[in-house]
């Protein structure tokens, strides 16, 4: 994807065969966003962990999607690199679902955020806690909203944000309906920040409405 900070393992919403899923080598670190079902076996193949210093995994929250091959990623890191992870969320029963998944404590380190990390709260269903967040990189400051049904949250940190990955769906629901925020979406870019649609889930029907007019991500 041309000219983005961010490079996709997968770009597909929850049903999809490529879970959302993203990454950046940065600093010798290697920093992987989300972990869902069909990604850990996308990077076993595609990265030499062993060449950089760290190995980062921010989680956005526990759906299958998001976090489904995280334990695997972690325990194969461990055992196959000798590499402890270092996983940032700030999902409040994230140890407790590494533990049920035979992932125990002294395979990784936790934090819930980092100097480069600000985790921002918002909605998407009830019964999970869900964050996006802000993230500077290489010089740029870079907003992602995770899964996420409401826009607002994040309005207050797109001041000077170089890049915006927004959630987009066709129907909405738990997610961002695309047709709705077209326009917010229209404003954001015309304030100079670049805006990646992500976790499509029909993508023919967005990127006919999007008429090429913001980047939908595609997984490599």
């Amino acid at each position: 994807m041309a000219n983005s900070t961010l490079t996709f393992i997968g770009s597909d919403a929850g049903f999809g065969d490529n879970n959302n899923s993203a990454y950046i080598e940065f600093e010798n670190k290697l920093i992987i966003i989300d972990c869902g079902i069909t990604v850990f076996n996308k990077i076993k193949h595609k990265f030499a962990f062993e060449k950089y210093g760290e190995v980062n995994i921010i989680i956005t929250h526990l759906h299958n999607d998001h976090a489904g091959s995280l334990s695997q990623l972690v325990l194969y890191l461990y055992y196959i690199c000798s590499i402890k992870a270092t996983i940032i969320s700030a999902c409040k029963n994230l140890r407790e679902y590494l533990r049920l998944t035979g992932t125990t404590d002294e395979m990784y380190t936790l934090l819930n955020t980092n100097t480069n990390i600000e985790f921002i709260k918002t909605e998407h269903v009830p019964t999970l806690d869900c964050y996006g967040f802000c993230m500077k990189v290489n010089s740029k400051k870079i907003v992602y909203t995770g899964d996420t049904k409401i826009l607002e949250p994040f309005m207050p940190h797109l001041e000077n944000a170089d890049e915006f990955y927004v959630d987009v769906s066709k129907d909405g629901g738990v997610h961002l309906k695309f047709e709705d925020i077209i326009p917010e979406l229209r404003n954001i870019k015309n304030n100079g920040t670049d805006v990646y649609l992500m976790h499509t889930d029909d993508k023919a029907y967005i990127s006919e409405k999007n008429n090429n007019e913001f980047v939908i991500v595609k997984g490599e």
